[in-house]
């Protein structure tokens, strides 16, 4: 096996803001292959000398020598590898609201990776079908971005979005907006529902083991996701409906300029075949999803 860069879990280098200042904690070429250890969306509830800081702490930052703004980073997901135990609060009353969703009215839920393919949960004894996917996944934010968005949320960077085609055997295309990108990784699920109806998915440590590469020839806005033959654009904004429309729009833009659909034949594509779905509702996060086979029908 080829020999890999191994970013190690470091609660004292953990970091939360995905921006342009960060000091990188690694340095890497376009093309490398590399294990990115993280934490759970707590910062390892269930690992030693556990103390929660913030949600959703991030391994990293990434410096990608020949990085520049302008370009898109490829970040090729290889493998994900769940490690050991697992939480969900899942509320005992009225759910799915957010302003009903407390974790002191929720049961604690706990799974142990028993695979990357299945998971045992405690509270039941079942052992259910696991799903990894990566819930942060982001570049330094363009200047200027809110720091709610920089922070714990997400935008045109990526960040917390929360998109279950972020699994292996993706590949994901952030815009680059600072020098080297700044790539940082973290909040992976052993599980998750599209949505993200009860503000977490199966809140996981994980290993990825990721592949880095410069596109110096891809344009886009926003996050991209290449998943098992689906084209999946990603947009966040303040309302479902504001994020709907941006989403369409990149799909529309990707259709065009990276798979040379006419104007009026990438409008047909999403029409017919285009699917929105919500990514989480905490960050009104959606994506617009297109089978890349229909495409041949335009050609």
């Amino acid at each position: 096996m080829d020999e890999r860069i191994v970013i190690k879990r470091d609660r004292k280098l953990n970091y939360y803001d995905f921006l342009p200042d960060a000091e990188p904690r690694a340095s890497i070429s376009s093309g490398d292959r590399l294990i990115v250890e993280t934490y759970d969306a707590a910062g390892g509830m269930f690992l030693d000398d556990w103390v929660y800081v913030r949600p959703n702490p991030v391994t990293g930052p990434i410096f990608v020598r020949g990085a520049l703004p302008g370009d898109a980073l490829e970040i090729k997901i290889n493998d994900i590898k769940l490690i050991g135990t697992g939480y969900m609060h899942v509320p005992n009353a009225k759910a799915g609201v957010k302003t009903e969703y407390t974790r002191n009215g929720c049961e604690l839920i706990k799974a142990e990776a028993k695979s990357n393919t299945w998971l045992r949960v405690f509270n039941n004894g079942k052992t259910l079908p696991a799903d990894p996917m990566i819930g942060v996944i982001g570049v330094a934010a363009p200047i200027g971005l809110k720091k709610s968005a920089a922070s714990t949320g997400a935008g045109e960077h990526g960040g917390n979005m929360d998109n279950k085609l972020v699994r292996p055997g993706a590949k994901v295309f952030l815009p680059v907006f600072a020098e080297g990108a700044l790539l940082g990784l973290g909040d992976a699920h052993g599980c998750m529902g599209d949505g993200e109806f009860f503000d977490q998915g199966m809140e996981m440590c994980a290993d990825l083991d990721i592949t880095v590469t410069v596109r110096k020839d891809v344009r886009i806005n926003g996050p991209l996701v290449l998943s098992d033959g689906v084209i999946s654009t990603v947009a966040t904004a303040d309302s479902i409906e504001d994020a709907s429309a941006l989403v369409v729009a990149e799909m529309r833009f990707v259709l065009e300029s990276m798979y040379n659909l006419s104007h009026a034949d990438a409008g047909l594509a999403i029409g017919f075949y285009g699917n929105l779905r919500i990514c989480q509702i905490v960050n009104k996060t959606v994506r617009m999803e297109i089978n890349e086979s229909v495409l041949e029908r335009f050609r």
